[in-house]
């Protein structure tokens, strides 16, 4: 199952930015890169049993914010912020559930700055 689920978080950082421009895309991609930190600190943990507990929608879920971030720096954007966690934390701090959240564009654009 471990390895299942490190396939699917793998395979799904090819995601494109397409797919980051659905309706709700913003909350999407919030909910998405706070799982994405969920995961690796769930990694870090000193448990043994840390690595098989992420579920496999956990898995979809933060390799969709890997393949948003990656898309976004191969699309040509110029991002100053070089360490891709450090980029989807700055995305994760945002509150999902506020009224009015910036678009994807945006999102990905202040998550860049240093």
């Amino acid at each position: 199952m471990k390895a299942f689920n490190l396939a699917l978080f793998l395979l799904l950082g090819s995601v494109s930015a397409p797919y980051a421009l659905a309706d709700d895309g913003s909350k999407h991609l919030i909910n998405s890169c706070q799982q994405l930190l969920n995961v690796y600190s769930k990694r870090d943990q000193q448990n043994l049993l840390a690595g098989i507990t992420t579920s496999t929608s956990a898995a979809l879920r933060a390799g969709y914010c890997l393949g948003v971030l990656d898309e976004y720096r191969r699309s040509g954007s110029f991002c100053a912020q070089s360490d891709w966690y450090a980029q989807a934390a700055r995305i994760a701090e945002y509150p999902a559930y506020a009224d009015e959240l910036p678009s994807v564009d945006a999102l990905l654009e202040q998550s860049c700055a240093l």
